[in-house]
């Protein structure tokens, strides 16, 4: 077997063996983690990526012999607490994944110590209820101006109580909840692609959180002449993976990815707006369920709406009507965007409007999902998104975009703290395929 450091093969990854005995066992599960862990003491080059490796390193450098063999195993509980799972220490730095003989997979490995905890019914009630995404979604939808009203930083009762009873901290922004998406739009027949059709699957966030973004992907896309038809029954599943629930997520994917089969093979894309979304569809769902014939047509048959376009403008061809966006664009490529590894579309399908400069920041925001809005957790995901939250400041572009809205509000609040007389403070965050719709005028500016 060849395990040259550092060569240009694709990282590959072992399936999730989480049917197999082995996988809960406490003392396998340790000698994994020392295996693992040892190589990182030895490379380090994830030093500055997230808290899991200063936490790590530090408890070795503290240790009495400086090696991993005089840190006690429960000392670990930290490093493993503090991954976001955003896989950019497996997708971008570390030379010693598979398929090298070392398999280092550090993600993986935080997500095998989270199942076991939450296994042995480590995770209390509180955290379950915030996984809770479609109840509290539906729940908070209805009855929006009032949730709206208590969620919000202004409201300092409400949120000092939201802190002390859900442990989310009360000074981390919140999504707000909107309005269903309910609209519709005439296909262009005209359009070069005049033809396709399309499966939108359009998530939690865009059915509970922000329709705008279902709205601009569902315009675009019948605007260049794709008959595309909405479909959402339930969350993808990543809260939940976040919390080591694999059954759960595995029960989802086969649910979901059975409703979805038959339209695949008449050979439509499923096509997702959000990156998180998108990497569960393409990429967790087949580690966990590698034998699931239909997980896994699903996984080939997924795309990202920015992959979708640069497609769709490189073999039918897209509607060259989109129209100069002045003061230009700062787009930030999430961790989930990157960790797709389609390369940098979104960055792609904005140098599709003319006259129009896109700058490319490729930096964590820190935010991390339900993991950067903990109490204990928010200070951290601040201090880890300054850098990319200073970058976009000074390019002070007219508009910003990420292709994660949770980045792009957690980017713009760590902006407010930032703010200097050279570095204004960011405005609302768009996705950007909200700017192709602004482009095309499809939708009005913000």
């Amino acid at each position: 077997m060849r395990s040259d450091e550092g060569g240009l093969r694709a990282p590959t990854r072992n399936i999730i063996a989480w049917t197999e005995a082995d996988y809960w066992n406490s003392e396998k599960l340790d000698e994994e983690t020392r295996r693992q862990f040892d190589v990182c003491h030895g490379c380090r080059r994830c030093f500055n990526l997230c808290d899991s490796f200063p936490k790590l390193f530090d408890l070795i450098d503290q240790s009495k012999t400086l090696e991993l063999d005089s840190v006690k195993s429960e000392d670990f509980k930290p490093v493993i607490d503090a991954c976001t799972l955003c896989d950019m220490c497996f997708m971008v730095t570390c030379p010693y994944v598979p398929p090298h003989e070392f398999a280092i997979d550090i993600p993986k490995l935080m997500l095998r110590h989270r199942a076991k905890n939450f296994k042995n019914g480590n995770i209390n009630l509180k955290e379950k209820q915030i996984a809770e995404i479609d109840r509290n979604g539906k729940l908070g939808q209805k009855i929006r101006p009032i949730s709206n009203a208590v969620i919000s930083l202004k409201n300092k009762p409400a949120r000092y109580i939201i802190e002390k009873t859900l442990n989310i901290n009360k000074k981390a922004k919140l999504p707000n909840f909107v309005k269903p998406f309910n609209e519709s739009f005439p296909i262009n027949k005209k359009a070069p692609a005049y033809g396709k059709k399309a499966i939108l699957f359009s998530t939690c966030y865009g059915s509970y959180h922000n329709s705008e973004i279902i709205s601009s992907t569902y315009k675009v896309l019948r605007h260049n002449g794709v008959d595309v038809s909405l479909f959402y029954d339930g969350c993808c599943g990543m809260p939940q993976l976040e919390q080591g629930n694999i059954e759960r997520v595995a029960k989802q994917a086969k649910d979901i990815s059975k409703k979805l089969v038959n339209l695949i093979e008449e050979g439509i894309n499923v096509i997702v707006p959000i990156p998180s979304c998108a990497l569960m569809f393409k990429t967790e769902w087949p580690l966990l369920l590698s034998q699931d014939e239909n997980v896994k047509m699903l996984s080939e048959n997924t795309m990202d709406i920015d992959e979708y376009i640069i497609a769709l403008s490189e073999k039918e061809g897209i509607v060259e009507d989109l129209k100069p966006l002045a003061g230009d664009i700062t787009v930030h490529m999430s961790c989930h965007s990157r960790a797709q590894n389609i390369g940098p579309k979104s960055a792609q399908m904005l140098r599709l409007i003319p006259e129009t400069k896109v700058n490319v920041v490729e930096r964590c925001s820190g935010h991390g999902g339900s993991w950067g809005v903990k109490k204990d957790n928010f200070d951290t995901a601040i201090k880890i998104g300054k850098t990319s939250a200073k970058n976009i400041m000074k390019y002070n572009t007219k508009y910003f975009a990420s292709t994660c809205p949770l980045a792009g509000d957690h980017i713009v609040q760590i902006s407010e703290i930032e703010k200097k007389e050279n570095l204004k403070p960011l405005d609302a965050p768009s996705h950007p395929i909200e700017l192709i719709a602004i482009s095309y005028n499809l939708t009005k500016n913000k």
